[in-house]
């Protein structure tokens, strides 16, 4: 009784998405760790491939940061109550496709940091996970769903964030971040649903055998 009470609340505290929320924060005061954790071209092509995943956690405005941390706060904290394994797949998955796909269609880009298209793929995949539910939330999911794409569209076409960046003239961001969290989040979505559907066939027919 007292295991099972003691690892319930273990499991309550998002310490990942906390992590992450932390090492943005840090990175974002410290030039030198920004500096080791950017998306730099020409380090990665001198085999810095680590940028991949940790130039996600540079931001280079404050309001960039404030965004991201609140919803990528929220986020993170709803799928790793869930499911931290989940949590993990889908985080590395995410950052990795991300930087690979801009390294490999954004030749003329340099720098690159945030956790955007990380923060629209989690919130995208709350709202997935959230149709199943009753209530209020199952008819915020839907809203979520629907309002989303619509957001990248508009960024996408005007090239411009439709969220206002005060002060922040040669701030640029990149929406095909954005599209790729949210398409990752729908592929992660599917296969989690998937095996865990084969999971329950598999355990029924087990029943049957006996």
């Amino acid at each position: 009784m007292g295991e099972k009470k003691s690892e319930s609340i273990k499991i309550r505290y998002p310490i990942f998405t906390l992590l992450i929320l932390s090492v943005s924060a840090v990175s974002f005061f410290s030039s030198k760790i920004s500096l080791m954790l950017i998306f730099d071209r020409a380090a990665l092509i001198q085999g810095e491939i680590w940028r991949l995943l940790s130039s996600h956690f540079v931001h280079f405005t404050p309001v960039q940061l404030a965004y991201n941390l609140l919803v990528f706060g929220i986020a993170g904290s709803i799928v790793e109550r869930k499911s931290r394994l989940d949590f993990g797949i889908l985080f590395i998955a995410t950052a990795l496709v991300i930087s690979t796909t801009l390294f490999i269609l954004r030749p003329a880009m340099i720098y690159y940091g945030g956790l955007s298209g990380l923060a629209c793929g989690f919130i995208f995949y709350c709202a997935l996970l959230g149709i199943t539910e009753s209530g209020p939330w199952k008819i915020i999911s839907k809203l979520i769903i629907f309002l989303l794409p619509i957001k990248i569209f508009f960024e996408l076409y005007n090239s411009a964030s439709i969220l206002p960046y005060w002060g922040q003239q040669n701030f640029v961001i990149m929406p095909i971040s954005h599209i790729i969290g949210v398409a990752v989040s729908l592929i992660f979505y599917f296969v989690v649903k998937y095996s865990k559907v084969c999971t329950k066939h598999r355990l029924h027919m087990h029943r049957l055998t006996f």
